[in-house]
């Protein structure tokens, strides 16, 4: 895998949504340079630069990562067109990684429609199919939409560390969606981070009974 240039873009967003002083940007060690300037907005946006070995990124979680009973994977992935190359090299990186993973497709880079595959993958994990699900397009928002409209199906399209974190952590997500726009070393980062993380509950498994109220 080629080395990540990290700039103060990459810094920014990993400071979007995120309370101040509490955001941070995970860097791999050995694979991600990091500019003078990303350092510079990172200590003016208060986010917290944490650097990690690849193995550390990579060991499958033991407990909180997505369970794998009888006949079942714990990710399914598919893509459109668009994020046809981006997809099958994280199906790749993840299969390394230890995951489960089942391909659902799109087949091929030929043209295809964003909201076959989406319903595809979210039909998926409703049916219990794969604990969870990441669908890639383009840009990734479309794909929300559709993964949304599935019965108990709770999508999240993230483009930061800390929106992926917060999907599991306070929304409990089932679904993570991404943009191909991202590359191959960002969308992989978001992904493992995005398995790795657990649902808090508590509080906030009110607020998610309240979204599958809105399934009924």
């Amino acid at each position: 895998m080629r080395r990540r240039v990290v700039g103060r873009e990459d810094v920014r967003r990993a400071a979007q949504g995120a309370a101040p002083g509490s955001a941070q940007l995970v860097l791999v060690k050995g694979l991600c340079v990091l500019t003078e300037e990303a350092r510079d907005t990172a200590a003016r946006l208060r986010v917290s630069l944490v650097w990690r070995d690849e193995a550390e990124l990579l060991a499958p979680a033991q407990s909180q990562g997505p369970s794998v009973g009888e006949g079942r994977v714990q990710v399914a992935l598919a893509s459109d067109h668009g994020a046809y190359t981006v997809r099958r090299n994280l199906v790749a990186a993840l299969e390394r990684a230890g995951y489960t993973v089942r391909d659902l497709g799109c087949p091929g880079p030929e043209a295809t429609d964003y909201p076959v595959w989406a319903r595809a993958l979210a039909e998926c994990v409703a049916a219990g199919d794969a604990s969870r699900g990441i669908m890639l397009d383009t840009v990734g928002v479309a794909s929300a939409m559709v993964c949304n409209r599935v019965r108990g199906i709770r999508a999240a399209a993230c483009e930061s560390l800390p929106s992926a974190l917060s999907s599991r952590r306070h929304n409990d997500a089932n679904v993570l969606t991404l943009g191909a726009r991202l590359g191959d070393d960002l969308c992989l980062e978001l992904a493992l981070a995005w398995l790795k993380e657990g649902y808090e509950g508590g509080r906030h498994q009110r607020r998610v009974e309240l979204i599958h109220q809105l399934d009924r």
